[in-house]
């Protein structure tokens, strides 16, 4: 959270740095006890991918949602260079756990399921996931490089994300705080291992700073950094028009990367699903996205 003196006079008069520390303090027992915890088959699952050491890794925190996982793990297997994804699953009920880990079966894709976290608060889920994804498999595996993908987000031209990354310590979509602070949007953020493994990073987010889920890393890894030294990805919103004129605005992420965005923890595919399921046929036909991309 901001230090003391970063809070202005109307907010100390409400009190609002003794509540941000409290729940904060309050997060954190909750992630240290969370972190502790340990899945029947999580030394299976690290002694099953001790090759991706020195590789680059991408860890998706899937949330029942098959649909759109399986469409990402399909145009992955086609456009994702020399980057292995991992799935771990922050679904809620054991149906949703089943379904997510036949679609990742049906791909090839490594699954684990995470340690069960009940909760309402979607960013505290979230932060909760990738926190214990990092301390419990990044950390044990050793990749050069490794991040994290959101589950709704869909690689729709060749992408590597360690040539994306190159020299720099991170790399990934900015997210900007209040009074210079910032982060990485957790839906698309990656790491050089090397940059972390001896930092206490912790994805929870940092409201006090404006900042979302992974904005708790600003202490032990952002803030080190010159973000103006810093390449960023870009993101454009851009309409998208398929052959029979439907038309609907959609996010595009690093240029590579379709968001469908909002099919989460509020969950609003249903509305969308229908141009997308097309979009994705079109895709996998061989469609080429800048043909339907207008004004790209």
């Amino acid at each position: 959270m901001r230090g003391p003196r970063q809070f202005t006079a109307a907010e100390w008069l409400r009190l609002l740095p003794v509540q941000q520390a409290l729940k904060q303090a309050r997060n954190d027992a909750l992630l240290a006890r969370y972190l502790r915890q340990r899945p029947d088959d999580l030394d299976k699952f690290i002694a099953g991918h001790t090759a991706l050491q020195d590789k680059a890794v991408a860890i998706v925190i899937a949330f029942e949602q098959p649909w759109a996982l399986d469409w990402q793990l399909r145009a992955a297997r086609a456009m994702l260079a020399d980057t292995t994804v991992l799935v771990l699953d922050n679904s809620r009920d054991e149906a949703s756990r089943s379904r997510i880990q036949e679609v990742c079966r049906a791909n090839g894709s490594p699954y684990l399921g995470l340690p069960p976290y009940r909760t309402r608060h979607v960013n505290r889920s979230h932060g909760m996931a990738m926190s214990w994804a990092y301390h419990n498999v990044v950390r044990p595996l050793r990749p050069s490089v490794f991040g994290f993908l959101d589950h709704d987000l869909v690689p729709i031209r060749p992408a590597d994300p360690a040539e994306r990354l190159g020299t720099q310590p991170v790399f990934g979509l900015l997210n900007a705080g209040n009074l210079d602070h910032w982060s990485l949007w957790a839906g698309y953020c990656f790491f050089r291992f090397d940059a972390t493994q001896q930092l206490p990073l912790n994805f929870l987010y940092d409201f006090s700073r404006e900042l979302d889920t992974g904005g708790r890393n600003w202490g032990p890894l952002y803030s080190r950094l010159d973000r103006q030294a810093l390449r960023f990805a870009p993101r454009r919103f851009l309409p998208l028009r398929l052959p029979d004129g439907e038309e609907r605005e959609v996010e595009l992420v690093d240029g590579r990367w379709l968001h469908i965005g909002g099919i989460s923890y509020n969950n609003n595919l249903e509305p969308k699903f229908a141009f997308f399921e097309r979009l994705r046929r079109l895709l996998e036909s061989g469609a080429d996205p800048a043909a339907l991309l207008v004004g790209e």
